[in-house]
C-alpha cells in the first residue's frame, strides 16, 4: 500500500507493472494462498502438508525476487550494498539494524516453536510431567 501511496503523486500512477513490484505481489498471493490453505482443511497435518508444498513455489519465487535486482533493471536502482555504494554513514545503521532484527526473529521464532511443540503435544504424558513440575 505504501508503494502505490507513494508512486502516484512519483510516477502518476498507483501501479506500475514492474517485475520487482509484480514479483512481490505474486509472494503476496502466495503468503495469503499459504494460509488459506492450511485452514482449509479440517485435518490440521495435512493442512499443514498442502501448505508446506505450495510454501515450495513461494521459495522458487524469494529467488526470482533477490536475483531481480541483477536480471532486470527498471524503475528501482541497482543493489547498493553490494556494489558499495552507500555511505558508512547509512551502512553501520542499516547492518546493526539488521543483525538486531535477525536477532529478534530468531528469539520470536524459538519461542514460537516451543509454544507449538507444547500445544502439539499437549496430551502426551511428558507435558503433562512438565506442567506438574512448573506447579510445584
Amino acid at each position: 500500500m505504501s508503494g502505490s501511496i507513494w508512486g502516484k503523486p512519483t510516477l502518476g500512477t498507483w501501479w506500475v507493472w514492474d517485475a520487482r513490484i509484480t514479483s512481490m505481489l505474486i509472494l503476496f498471493f502466495l503468503f495469503i494462498a499459504v494460509y488459506t490453505l492450511q485452514e482449509a482443511y479440517q485435518n490440521k497435518d495435512a493442512g499443514n502438508k498442502a501448505a508446506a508444498v505450495l510454501s515450495l513455489v513461494g521459495v522458487v519465487n524469494i529467488i526470482i525476487i533477490k536475483k531481480s535486482v541483477e536480471w532486470w533493471n527498471t524503475l528501482h536502482q541497482p543493489a547498493s550494498i553490494m556494489k558499495g555504494a552507500i555511505g558508512i554513514s547509512m551502512l553501520m545503521p542499516l547492518l546493526i539494524n539488521i543483525v538486531g532484527m535477525y536477532l529478534l526473529y530468531l528469539s520470536l521464532l524459538t519461542a514460537w516453536t516451543q509454544v507449538e511443540v507444547l500445544r502439539h503435544e499437549r496430551k502426551k504424558q511428558w507435558v503433562q510431567d512438565l506442567l506438574l513440575e512448573d506447579n510445584r
